[in-house]
């Protein structure tokens, strides 16, 4: 018994299954079994919390989730605090860049209990600067414990500077 393959034959059964009624409601359930598994795994990764994950590899850090325009209006009232000839002014600008600062790196991880003792966390190469940070960093320190501690505007806006660009480093401002 010779077996005799037609090429053709065998070709046209397997076009006929494929546009079979059947098979077109099968495939008709498979299109909607993926869309359903792929946005199971989706919101599966958004509950795992894959966005901090990847902000972290990014970034080296993950990044609170707060809204960039709501921070430049909060940065940009900071700064409007420099435009007054007050030193008080230019004193609480100072204090809240630093507890913004001190926010951000509590948020990210950093332990401690202040400012200081966190900054001596971050590892070298991690952030830019991390001297001149310091030093804005006792500035605050002297507006809060120097009862007669003074302060001019050049001297406040370098601060501010500092923080600032600290801010924009991490992404928390433009």
């Amino acid at each position: 018994m010779e077996l005799n393959f037609n090429y053709n034959q065998t070709l046209d059964f397997l076009m006929q299954i494929y546009y079979s009624p059947f098979f077109t409601v099968v495939k008709f359930f498979l299109v909607i079994y993926i869309t359903v598994l792929l946005v199971d795994i989706i919101l599966i990764l958004v509950l795992r919390g894959v966005g901090a994950d990847l902000r972290t590899a990014i970034k080296g850090m993950d990044m609170p989730a707060d809204s960039k325009t709501k921070a430049l209006k909060k940065w940009q009232s900071i700064k409007n605090r420099l435009e007054s000839d007050n030193i008080s002014q230019y004193k609480a600008a100072i204090l809240e860049a630093d507890r913004i600062v001190d926010d951000i790196l509590s948020k990210v991880g950093y332990k401690g209990n202040n400012l200081a003792e966190r900054l001596e966390q971050v590892n070298p190469g991690q952030l830019e600067n991390m001297e001149r940070l310091k030093k804005a960093h006792k500035i605050r320190n002297r507006i809060i414990y120097e009862k007669d501690f003074s302060i001019d505007k050049k001297t406040a806006g370098e601060t501010l500077e500092i923080y600032e660009n600290l801010l924009k480093e991490l992404d928390y401002i433009n």
